[in-house]
């Protein structure tokens, strides 16, 4: 059996890129405003560092970063995911059979971004479940 690569396939990934771009920005944002929240708030109280919210804060720090790191990560490669999309379909319409190889790019730069973000996605949960067991403790 032979399997034939359509040009219709990468124009079906072409909406799917940037909608989830879109999602990752929107991570982004979200992460930035809480931030600059925290900036704020560790600023104006003028926390010391041997002070015991001090040791949260800089805790969530740390997590933030991380969130911060994966969730760049996560627009690098969906933009790459799209950019090969981009390459599939312009060298599909001349007709070049190597398109398939762009479109298999494209596919694995997503993938990796849609995996990237499943591991932002469960920090961040795990993140949350810290300050709800915060809440839990003053029960």
């Amino acid at each position: 059996m032979v399997y034939r690569f359509e040009l219709t396939y990468a124009a079906f990934l072409f909406p799917a890129i940037p909608l989830m771009m879109i999602s990752f920005n929107n991570r982004y944002t979200s992460l930035s405003r809480l931030i600059r929240k925290i900036h704020d708030e560790f600023i104006n109280k003028k926390i010391s560092k041997n002070d015991k919210s001090a040791m949260r804060y800089l805790a969530q720090i740390d997590v933030l970063n991380k969130r911060l790191v994966y969730v760049k990560l996560m627009q690098l490669f969906s933009g790459l995911s799209f950019f090969f999309n981009l390459l599939t379909i312009l060298i599909g319409i001349y007709g070049i059979k190597s398109s398939v190889i762009f479109f298999i790019i494209a596919l694995v730069f997503f993938c990796i971004a849609i995996i990237v973000f499943l591991i932002e996605i469960h920090l961040s949960s795990k993140a949350l479940k810290t300050h709800l067991e915060d809440l839990e403790d003053l029960e």
